[in-house]
């Protein structure tokens, strides 16, 4: 997001009216007992669906909306309800995006139209809005209190394209096209995986609830552990090129400028902030809660590959974040970035808007 601190525009369209999900709202690799076992006044819960959207409020939600509110959540379907009109897009009142089984801590409910929704901080997205994780709303169907304890024999290991499709069966994922049938996760979305007997193509990931899911073996991979450099967090980003932009994205299915910066790092094992301001600040001695420090770098004389550079009218107003690839062959500065609503992820020279200095997240 430009900023962690401004008021979204005002929403455009009529509030949605939630409608209670039936209890059988299963998909391939979700738990038939999402329904069920929702988060309902636990305090840590889990998300459930493969991507969540995190809402300003709930009085914000607008009809074009509904797809993002089930369980399971239909992202694709509701950034497609939202394409024909720029400013739906760009109104999107949320905040920014949780992961499947991603943690997140409850800290207040209501209910609007029948529905439960629960306030939550969303761990693993430091800001300095609150030391304990992002705030926003979500509907409490799409999570659960359930988080089955990951067997013994399992490594911990994340999405490693823009998305993966994870199946309920062995037999599903072989007979399915790749683009059809099971559930769509995203890029860094992480699970238990355990390699299957005799058939080293294919991975038994768990569900929250400790059910499997089967995935192709390239899908998943651990996340580095040290020793990341700046040329693997510029092959992570070159991923998402041509990626539409989405307002609050941090998942494989559209990004915002500092969702895609911030996921690129998560993936490599390196936690940074959320949103672009923060992220700048970051290299300043000013990292919120949960975040790595990071070193300023003044000029574009400086910058290596992986460098998060910022952009805006000053270091205190950092609007847009990108990733530093190199210079080009006419010695341009390049970048790569999520620019904005109605536009693609791309390589662009840092020329091509106001420099205001770097963070550097790594030490090469």
């Amino acid at each position: 997001m430009p900023l962690s601190n401004i008021a979204l525009p005002v929403a455009i369209g009529a509030a949605v009216a939630l409608v209670p999900l039936a209890p059988d709202v299963s998909a391939a690799g979700v738990s038939p007992s999402a329904a069920s076992a929702a988060c309902k006044g636990a305090r840590t819960c889990y998300v459930d669906v493969s991507v969540a959207q995190i809402w300003v409020s709930p009085d914000q939600v607008r009809t074009v909306d509904a797809k993002a509110l089930t369980n399971p959540a239909d992202i694709r379907g509701w950034f497609a309800a939202m394409a024909h009109d720029i400013n739906l897009r760009r109104d999107v009142p949320g905040e920014t995006q949780a992961l499947y089984g991603g943690r997140v801590t409850v800290v207040d409910t209501t209910t609007k139209d029948g529905v439960l929704w629960d306030k939550v901080l969303v761990h693993g997205q430091p800001t300095p809005r609150d030391a304990a994780g992002y705030p926003g709303w979500m509907p409490d169907r799409q999570l659960t209190k359930l988080r089955k304890k990951a067997p013994s024999g399992t490594t911990a290991e994340r999405v490693t394209g823009p998305t993966a499709r994870g199946y309920a069966s062995r037999r599903a994922l072989a007979a399915g096209a790749r683009s059809k049938g099971g559930t769509e996760y995203s890029f860094n979305t992480e699970f238990a995986v355990k390699p299957v007997a005799g058939v080293p193509s294919v991975v038994e990931a768990r569900a929250n609830d400790g059910t499997p899911i089967y995935f192709e073996r390239g899908d998943l991979a651990k996340v580095p552990t040290s020793g990341v450099t700046g040329d693997e967090v510029v092959a992570e980003a070159r991923k998402f090129l041509g990626l539409e932009y989405l307002w609050s994205g941090t998942a494989g299915f559209g990004y915002d400028c500092s969702g895609l910066t911030s996921q690129v790092y998560s993936a490599l094992g390196i936690t940074i902030p959320r949103d672009s301001q923060p992220q700048f600040d970051a290299g300043g001695g000013a990292a919120p809660a949960g975040s790595a420090e990071g070193e300023r770098i003044t000029s574009p004389t400086d910058l290596r590959p992986g460098d998060v550079v910022g952009f805006g009218s000053s270091t205190s107003s950092v609007t847009h974040v990108g990733i530093y690839v190199g210079t080009n062959e006419k010695g341009e500065p390049m970048m790569i970035n999520s620019p904005k609503t109605g536009e693609r992820v791309r390589e662009e020279p840092l020329t091509n808007r106001p420099f205001v200095g770097a963070t550097r997240f790594i030490g090469s």
